[in-house]
């Protein structure tokens, strides 16, 4: 085995030189005063990721009794971009640093991008237990320090912080058991999970954008957190004591149960859209929405697009009501739990389900 040393990242490193380059030079234009705070509080960032990748080049290989690939790889390239946007998000936490649309725009990029490099080591056949070990670094940072900007920018109350706090309350949780002498059980793979965890960094992307009122990011915030930690509840239960998680003849129920959702939402929304004072883009796109629920056609993107559309319109004036908030709970459970039965044409649970490159599960 060849020695790993630094000059297997002697790109990667050039590309965070230029980052913190540009960003600094950005910084020091638009607010002078926060430009040095920025720097090292990035720089502190990539100089953790890069020492964290450096530590563990020697795992670039499928699995650990098989020889190294003689390259980094572009999936791995593609990880180790998505922990710098994460590193340069580090440096908005500085007083009087300029933020406009730049951290959303940064951690948008890591969740959409998060679809894309397992994509790429699967299409590549290069598949690393580096690859796996900085992805879930990276997904597990980000939603931490995601969630903490926005709670320190104003836009998410302070309980949120407990969103980028729960893997680690897990991993704690598992070291806890283990302590005691427990072996905990390893989780079996669950489509929801994938759901849960890529809904929750879209949100937290969303909150980032200097856009929707923190009232209106507070009420949906509720809506996501729910899903998302009763998640990690029912992981922190199986650990300990593995069981089905729905009996067979529940399904026909909770698919009629998420129809029935779907269906109220749509009218609900179309309702809602027709009887305010809003501008023509937004009832017209909003009723394109509508008949998309409505129809059952491609839902979970049609409920984020409703969700997006109460954004919106919560910016424009529309005032936050009873009937708001619970038509926005309804988006939010098609969302994560799809649309049900009877929807015309989902494709979009493939996306929402599986992993990119790899066949959807099968429904029974």
């Amino acid at each position: 085995m060849r020695p790993v040393t630094y000059r297997d990242l002697r790109f990667e490193m050039l590309v965070a030189l230029a980052a913190l380059l540009v960003g600094g030079l950005w910084q020091r234009h638009v607010a002078p005063a926060g430009a040095p705070c920025w720097l090292a509080l990035s720089a502190l960032g990539v100089l953790y990721l890069l020492a964290y990748t450096l530590r563990h080049l020697g795992e670039n290989r499928p699995a650990s009794d098989t020889p190294l690939y003689p390259t980094f790889g572009a999936a791995n390239g593609l990880t180790l971009l998505r922990g710098l946007a994460v590193a340069l998000l580090l440096g908005f936490f500085g007083p009087r640093t300029a933020q406009g649309w730049v951290p959303g725009a940064l951690y948008t990029f890591v969740a959409l991008s998060d679809w894309w490099d397992g994509f790429l080591a699967r299409r590549t056949r290069r598949a690393s237990l580096l690859g796996q070990r900085l992805d879930l670094m990276v997904d597990g940072l980000g939603v931490l320090v995601a969630s903490a900007l926005a709670v320190v920018l104003g836009r998410l109350p302070w309980w949120y912080l407990s969103v980028g706090l729960a893997r680690y309350a897990f991993l704690l949780w598992e070291a806890g058991l283990r302590a005691l002498g427990r072996s905990p059980q390893p989780l079996p793979p669950e489509p929801q999970r994938r759901a849960n965890a890529g809904l929750m960094m879209g949100f937290l992307a969303v909150a980032l954008w200097p856009v929707f009122p923190p009232q209106a990011l507070t009420l949906v915030g509720v809506w996501f957190f729910i899903p998302f930690a009763a998640g990690f509840l029912r992981d922190a239960l199986w650990v300990i004591h593995p069981r089905s998680t729905s009996a067979p003849h529940e399904k026909p129920l909770l698919g009629a149960a998420y129809a029935l959702v779907r269906l109220l939402s749509a009218a609900g929304l179309g309702a809602l859209l027709w009887s305010h004072p809003l501008s023509g883009w937004l009832r017209w796109s909003g009723s394109l929405l509508v008949g998309l629920l409505a129809l059952g056609v491609l839902p979970r993107l049609a409920a984020l697009g409703g969700l997006l559309t109460f954004g919106a319109a919560w910016a424009a004036g529309l005032p936050l009501s009873p009937i708001t908030a619970l038509l926005s709970a309804g988006l939010t459970a098609i969302a994560f739990y799809g649309g049900g039965a009877a929807c015309l044409w989902a494709p979009d649970e493939r996306f929402f389900l599986t992993r990119a490159g790899v066949q959807p599960p099968v429904k029974g």
